[in-house]
């Protein structure tokens, strides 16, 4: 017998069926599982846990955060002024072009380059990007390319943060055969003057030092704004919800200290009270009194039949779970809480050394790779203006500063190893192996130069004796001669 027209057979219904209901989630296959404990199946819980989608912060919440929150503008200010707290040496002895160094340090101070560097740094690590623009005077507009050849002087450095920078109106380079495809070729900036009065320019690449934060990967960008995708990330988006759980957590323990005591009435017949048309006035009218007798004779008035306690807030294991929230941001924000927090290590024999040391590092890795291409850009454009034929090394300076008892360590260890070196030759002479003379040239000559031996006494009077000038033997006059008979 054939089915009627349009209807479904028992297996085409359950497969419907099943492709209607929501997927079950899969299992783990690289952790453990336990059927009777439910470890790794449907009843464990913690498959169930996920990340939500995150939410981007606002320039708005992120300005408030810097001017409002100690914490959060310590966590962008203080990667900033490490990157910049030493500065950078120049190295002019490869070139052999003596004082050019000295010639551009000079103009870096003139124009304020560390200070503005480290401003650049803060917009960068807070808003995700800035830019340095530089007035460079070559006889053309700020919308034109810059005339390295033909600058007359570098007048002013000019920061701006990426708020104030309109990407989706600036002009990007499109042609898939230019070397700078896919980069802005002109910045539309708005220059901040005063409240309300702001100048729109159109500025050159070229005129411009950009600084750009961390980058959103591919997978994320559906969810942040096209400046973020250009510039980058704030360096507080990622560590958003631990500074705001800490924030949390100390507010909450403040609230805690407001209430830290609470007093307890208990009134006969409270119910009864309340319950007559002046009932509340009563009751308010009697606290009154029972707190104005505590405050004259410190001590409270009260029925035979009432009752008055005070209960206290407990706060066991508070300082340490305000600890672990530090920990916490100490580790998200990749600086160690004797920096961020200022406070000194906690533990027996703890110097917090090594965490200073590890943070220097990242701080290092973070001048190599987003600091000294800005610096030597803006130091090959003054080699440029200056007519300086090699751009000289840039270094940057040490972080990690001695202290004055690692420097006598230090001094002390080299003075034992010359005393060392000084008796161990000492030996060697004495046996035979080594020659005295030999031995005084070979330390006099460590620097280069052999310096003349000094003479001995009777050299000296040798010396003397040759600068005097030589005594003419006396004169003897001859007797006459006899006339001959």
């Amino acid at each position: 017998m054939s089915r009627p027209k349009g209807s479904k057979n028992a297996a085409t219904l359950e497969r419907e069926r099943k492709a209607s209901m929501p997927p079950e989630p899969a299992l783990r296959t690289d952790g453990w599982s336990n059927v009777l404990s439910g470890l790794g199946g449907q009843n464990d819980k913690t498959i169930k846990t996920t990340k939500d989608d995150f939410e981007l912060t606002d320039d708005d919440s992120l300005a408030a955060i810097y001017m409002s929150d100690g914490l959060g503008r310590r966590i962008i200010d203080a990667v900033a002024d490490d990157m910049t707290r030493e500065w950078i040496y120049l190295d002019d002895e490869e070139d052999g072009d003596e004082g050019s160094a000295k010639v551009i340090n000079d103009e870096l101070v003139r124009l304020g380059a560390e200070s503005t560097m480290n401003e650049a740094i803060r917009w960068q690590r807070l808003f995700g990007g800035s830019l340095i623009i530089v007035g460079a005077m070559d006889g053309r507009k700020p919308s034109e390319p810059l005339r390295e050849n033909q600058i007359r002087n570098i007048e002013y450095l000019k920061v701006v943060d990426r708020t104030d920078v309109e990407i989706g109106r600036s002009v990007f380079d499109k042609n898939v055969n230019s070397p700078t495809f896919g980069q802005v070729l002109q910045y539309q900036v708005n220059y901040h003057i005063s409240d309300g009065t702001y100048v729109p320019m159109l500025v050159h690449r070229s005129r411009v030092i950009p600084f750009v934060n961390d980058p959103s990967p591919a997978r994320a960008r559906l969810g942040v704004t096209w400046d973020n995708r250009y510039w980058g990330m704030s360096s507080l988006q990622s560590i958003y919800e631990t500074l705001r759980d800490l924030g949390g957590i100390t507010q909450s323990t403040l609230n805690l200290l407001y209430e830290f005591i609470i007093a307890r009435f208990r009134i006969k017949d409270l119910s009864k009270i309340l319950q007559l048309p002046n009932g509340e006035a009563l009751i308010t009218n009697r606290l009154q009194v029972m707190n104005a007798s505590k405050s004259t004779i410190n001590a409270v008035i009260m029925d035979s039949e009432d009752d008055f306690e005070r209960q206290y807030a407990t706060t066991a294991g508070l300082p340490e779970l305000i600890d672990r929230f530090m920990l916490m941001l100490a580790g998200a924000s990749s600086i160690p809480v004797t920096r961020l927090f200022g406070r000194s290590p906690a533990g027996l024999n703890a110097t917090g050394e090594k965490d200073l040391r590890n943070y220097y590092d990242m701080v290092e890795a973070n001048q190599r790779n987003r600091l000294l291409p800005s610096i030597t850009r803006l130091i090959q454009l003054i080699c440029a203006w200056k007519k300086i034929a090699v751009v000289p090394e840039i270094t940057f300076n040490s972080l990690y500063q001695l202290s004055e008892e690692e420097k006598a360590k230090i001094e002390k260890m080299e003075a034992e190893t010359e005393k060392m070196e000084a008796d161990t030759l000492n030996v060697y002479v004495q046996m035979g192996a080594l020659d005295p003379d030999e031995v005084r040239q070979e330390e006099l000559g460590k620097e280069g130069t052999v310096p003349e031996p000094e003479p001995t006494p009777m050299e000296l009077a040798a010396l003397e004796a040759m600068k005097k000038p030589a005594e003419e033997p006396p004169v003897t006059e001859e007797p006459p001669k006899k006339a001959p008979k």
